[in-house]
């Protein structure tokens, strides 16, 4: 995985930085940085392999680093699952808390799955949903990601290769017909037909819905 960061920006381990307000060297083990649209993303990663879940006091403890370094993103890599508490405390705060196995962290840190927003250009979009539909024995798939400070909606459509925003209540549409709505709390997928009839396709499948922050 550490391979892959590289790959997209500078990797630094067992590293230290001062605390942003006493000045003491903090331990850091994966410190990651990247540029986006002219702004230094930086990444604090932690890997957490054990037999139990993450509780709160895990994610207390992250998130108290990740600030206390000016991080502007936190990710935490482990073998099990969490807590429902640390997911909800996790929401809660106002720094983006990811937890991944190994094998989604391993598809996530690929280029183009990682970007500035490109409305506020205020925070880092990761683009981790995702969705695909069968047209004519073809799959037919996109990836998508929303801005926490603004909510707009980042889509890629894959077979045409449009990229294209939609802030809350609006929709984009590529080449491919294909259009996005973008859902206060998730976002619609519909095909436009030819008389711009729209068709929501299998609601249960096509609207996806984000966790609250």
């Amino acid at each position: 995985m550490y391979e892959q960061m590289s790959e997209m920006g500078n990797v630094l381990k067992n590293i230290t930085i001062p605390d942003r307000v006493t000045g003491q060297a903090r331990q850091i083990d994966v410190w990651w940085e990247f540029k986006a649209a002219g702004h230094t993303i930086k990444i604090l990663v932690d890997a957490k392999m054990r037999k139990s879940k993450l509780d709160v006091k895990d994610v207390e403890e992250i998130l108290a680093l990740a600030k206390s370094v000016r991080a502007d993103k936190a990710i935490i890599v482990t073998n099990n699952e969490w807590t429902l508490p640390a997911e909800i405390f996790a929401n809660h705060e106002g720094l983006d808390f990811l937890v991944f196995s190994i094998d989604e962290a391993t598809d996530l840190i690929v280029d183009g799955k990682w970007l500035m927003c490109k409305d506020c250009r205020n925070d880092c979009v990761v683009m981790d949903s995702d969705g695909a539909i069968e047209i004519d024995g073809l799959i037919n798939w996109w990836i998508a990601g929303k801005c926490r400070s603004c909510k707009t909606l980042h889509i890629n459509c894959q077979p045409c290769g449009d990229k294209g925003l939609a802030k809350v209540d609006e929709t984009w549409s590529c080449v491919c017909n294909f259009e996005w709505k973008n859902l206060d709390n998730g976002y619609e997928f519909r095909i436009v037909n030819e008389n711009d009839d729209l068709e929501l396709l299998d609601p249960d499948q096509c609207e996806i819905i984000f966790p609250e922050k």
